[in-house]
Parts: C-alpha cells; sequence; structure tokens
C-alpha cells in the first residue's frame, strides 16, 4: 500500500472555494487544508494534531473495497490533564457527508470523500470529555466533559454544522486520590438528554440545554433505603435500575420529558441494569443470571440466560477506559420480534486471532432461533438491522485473511458476502464502531488497542 506524502499544514487559510476570510462563529473552528490531502485539526491550544492521510495505490488488488484515508490517532497529549487517556474514542456517527468521533479534546468531523476536516467542538483548555450520548435527534447530540476531578458539563452540538448549541453544569460526583473519573450515565431520549450524576437523574432540552426535571431515588422511592446505579433512556422512555435495602432492587419506567415515573417493578435480586431500552431487555441482578425481555410496563414477558439454548453470547462492553469509569456499550441489534448478540469469541487453532457468530434470540419466547452460519474464522462486529436483514464485518487479520461486509439473513442466519475488504483494514474493525453507507464502510476503534488508525475510510 503506498502512502500520499504527509507534511505539515501551512497556517490557517480560508476552505477551499471561499471568497475570502468569512467571520468568526463561536463554537467553530477554521478549516485547515494542505492540498486538499491533508487535514489538520488543533482543537485548542497545546492540544494533540489528528491528520488523515488519503491512501493511494491498488491494496489488495481485486478487491471491491480499499482503502480510501485513514486518520492517525492524535498524539498523546492530554489537554493540560493527566487523568485522560488522548486517544479514546466516546462515540462515532455519520451525519451528512462526515464522520464524526467524540475524543478527549474535542468533537471532529472529517469528510467521507477525502478526509479533511470539516468542523471541530473543542473541549475548553484544561477540561476534557468524558462521555458521549451514543445516539443523536435529528443531528443533534450532546457530550460530557470535566477536568481532572469531576465529569460535570454537557455540551449540545450541531453535529451537520458543528456549531456549539449550550453548555450546562449539573452536581457531580468528584473524584478522589487516584480513583477513576466518574462520567454520568448520558442518553438521547427523543429531544430530551437524560443523565444521571452519582445520586440525581436530570432531564435536558436537546435543543438549548434548559433544566426540564430533576430527581433522586428518595423521591422516586420514598420510605426505602435505595441508590440509583444505572440511566438510560431512548425513544419515549428512561428506565432507572435502583438498588435497595437487601439486596433487593426495582426497575422504574419514567417519563422523560417531565421525569415523572409511568411504572415501576420491584425485583426479587438487585439488578446490573438494562441491556436495551427499544426492546426493554434488562441485565442478569447480582445474585441472578437471568436476563428479562419486559412488556410496555416493564413486566417480564420472556427471559432466557447465558448460554441460551447452548450458545454462550457476549455482553461485555467494548468501550471500557482506564481512567474514565462512565456507562457500558454492549454489542447488540434488535427489531420488533428478535434480539441479536455476538457470540462468545474463541481462539481460532492455531492462529493468532478470536472468531465469533451471531445468535438470534425470539423476543416473544426468550427461545435461540438461530446461530449465523458461513462465516470467516474472524471477529464480528454488528452493524445495524434492516429490512435487507443483518449487516456485519467480519474483522479478518492482516496476514492471510481479509475482511468482508456481510449481510445475515434475519430467517436463517445465512450469511452472504457483499463485499471483501484490504488486508491492510485487517483488526482495524476489532472492538470498533463500524459505519456503512452506500457501500462506504468506516473503522472506528474505541481505543488505540491493536489498532493503527483512529478512523479507517474503506470504499
Amino acid at each position: 500500500m503506498t502512502y500520499q506524502h504527509q507534511h505539515r499544514p501551512p497556517p490557517a487559510y480560508p476552505p477551499v472555494g471561499s471568497p475570502g476570510p468569512a467571520p468568526r462563529r463561536r463554537g467553530r473552528l477554521a478549516l485547515l487544508a494542505a492540498g486538499g490531502l491533508v487535514a489538520v485539526l488543533a482543537v485548542a491550544a497545546g492540544t494533540a494534531y489528528a491528520v488523515s492521510r488519503l491512501v493511494g495505490g491498488g491494496d489488495e488488488g481485486g478487491r471491491k473495497l480499499r482503502a480510501a484515508w485513514v486518520l492517525d490517532f492524535p498524539e498523546r497529549q492530554r489537554n493540560g490533564l493527566k487523568t485522560f487517556d488522548g486517544q479514546d474514542m466516546f462515540g462515532a456517527w455519520l451525519v451528512g457527508d462526515a464522520v464524526v468521533r467524540a475524543q478527549p479534546d474535542g468533537v471532529i468531523a472529517y469528510r467521507l470523500g477525502d478526509g479533511g476536516q470539516a468542523w471541530g467542538v473543542p473541549a475548553p483548555q484544561g477540561s476534557s470529555l468524558c462521555g458521549a450520548a451514543q445516539t443523536l435527534t435529528e443531528g443533534r447530540g450532546v457530550v460530557a466533559l470535566g477536568s481532572a476531578d469531576s465529569c460535570d458539563t454537557l455540551v449540545g452540538f450541531d453535529a451537520a454544522t458543528g456549531v456549539r448549541s449550550w453548555q450546562a453544569t449539573f452536581p457531580a460526583e468528584r473524584r478522589e486520590g487516584r480513583d477513576t473519573l466518574a462520567a454520568p450515565d448520558l442518553s438521547v431520549a427523543g429531544d430530551q438528554a437524560v443523565v444521571r450524576a452519582d445520586q440525581r437523574i436530570l432531564g435536558y432540552a436537546l435543543a438549548d440545554g434548559r433544566r426540564l426535571w430533576q430527581t433522586d431515588a428518595d423521591r422516586l422511592l420514598p420510605g426505602r433505603d435505595c441508590r440509583l446505579a444505572d440511566t438510560r433512556a431512548a425513544g419515549d422512555l428512561a428506565v432507572v435500575t435502583v438498588r435497595c435495602d437487601g439486596d433487593r432492587g426495582a426497575l422504574l419506567g419514567l417519563d422523560p420529558t417531565t421525569g415523572k415515573a409511568r411504572w415501576q417493578q420491584r425485583l426479587p435480586t438487585a439488578s446490573a441494569g438494562v441491556l436495551s431500552v427499544d426492546p426493554l431487555v434488562s441485565l442478569p441482578g447480582l445474585n441472578d443470571a437471568t436476563f428479562a425481555v419486559r412488556d410496555a410496563a416493564g413486566k417480564p414477558r420472556a427471559t432466557f440466560g447465558n448460554p441460551v439454548d447452548g450458545t454462550r453470547f457476549s455482553d461485555l462492553p467494548v468501550n471500557r477506559s482506564n481512567s474514565v469509569e462512565g456507562p457500558a456499550v454492549r454489542p447488540h441489534l434488535a427489531d420488533a420480534d428478535t434480539l441479536y448478540l455476538p457470540t462468545e469469541a474463541a481462539t481460532v487453532a492455531g492462529k493468532m486471532r478470536q472468531a465469533n457468530q451471531v445468535v438470534a434470540i425470539d423476543l416473544a419466547t426468550g427461545k435461540r432461533r438461530w446461530v449465523s452460519a458461513g462465516h470467516t474464522d474472524s471477529e464480528v462486529e454488528l452493524i445495524r438491522v434492516d429490512d435487507a436483514g443483518l449487516l456485519a464485518w467480519e474483522v479478518g487479520d492482516r496476514r492471510d485473511l481479509a475482511p468482508r461486509l456481510v449481510r445475515i439473513d434475519r430467517a436463517s442466519g445465512k450469511v452472504s458476502v457483499l463485499a471483501g475488504g484490504p488486508r491492510s483494514a485487517g483488526t482495524e474493525g476489532s472492538g470498533a464502531t463500524v459505519l456503512e453507507r452506500d457501500g462506504t464502510v468506516v473503522l472506528v476503534p474505541w481505543k488505540h488497542v491493536g489498532a493503527d488508525a483512529a478512523i479507517t475510510v474503506l470504499r
């Protein structure tokens, strides 16, 4: 594979084609261009540069997908703080013609076409991102940032333009000694951002950051000795997990616009939280090994264990940080009647890689529908489910197994190949968010472990 020459950018100039200097806009950074081949973002004074490189040549000739460009990981500079890993990723999205990456020194968008920077929202000097809501509403998102000892600020942003919409502080737990920094549970539900910080839950208007409501365990369950343990929101529901006296627990469904409880389900053991809000699937409790599929009132309608009908699946988070303790992201997909999970990975005999499949679980019965068949000996990363089936990425490796974009039939689990990828991108999709649009595949690893690039674009 041949790389284009990489060089330092010149001083900032207006974007290519611009008639002249544009007025400065609050919350946005200027675009720096170097011949259209190298784009650099300096998100604040003293922060790291991130450089995208166009990839030339015919990598793995004959393959349908080739490497278009890659983005180097930020240098190990940490915005003046010593508590954050400056190369972590907190969220990634495809918005318009750009891929957006949330990382400690800011939220940055790069053009899919050539890897040039589209926009950037920097973290203020002396602060760093510590979390992000995983979904957007009509292109609006929210991230959390803070100082070395507290993650206590929300920033709303427009993911299409890079405009910082609003900023709000909230009461947050402070880090003590060498503890990891506690990031809030942060979700987007419709037009609201829902935040759990220590023993408070707060709702904010996603459009302007106005605080809509605030509640805590004493208000939700008066007269009981309880603590808030987990809060996830999606659509028109926020689900709160509460741990109470005697190792018992409760699950509550809140209206994200008002914070008022719609329903409450007491649990025989303290639940560990929820895997999915829509459909609602709760995780096993401290003294339980049962996943529960729940109805609109939170009542169990089906249960399943791990293994499910002899197939062991993975429910491990993919976003663990060495320095920030926040909400876990567990890979899964779901449609109206089926939950799809990656099976537990196993080492391939004689190879330095692992392989897994996908298991489908019937939401009405908790029974296994099928296990996908036809994969290579590789890790499988879920992308999305739609009317055409499940879209997934087989990671491959850099020696003898090329990655593949595959479709999994929703009725049978049979795998069909849509496109092959270059071995140069092998392992880049391992433990990554994988995005796809119109045949373009975007690989965004959560951490700089086993990955060479912060973003890899294939087409």
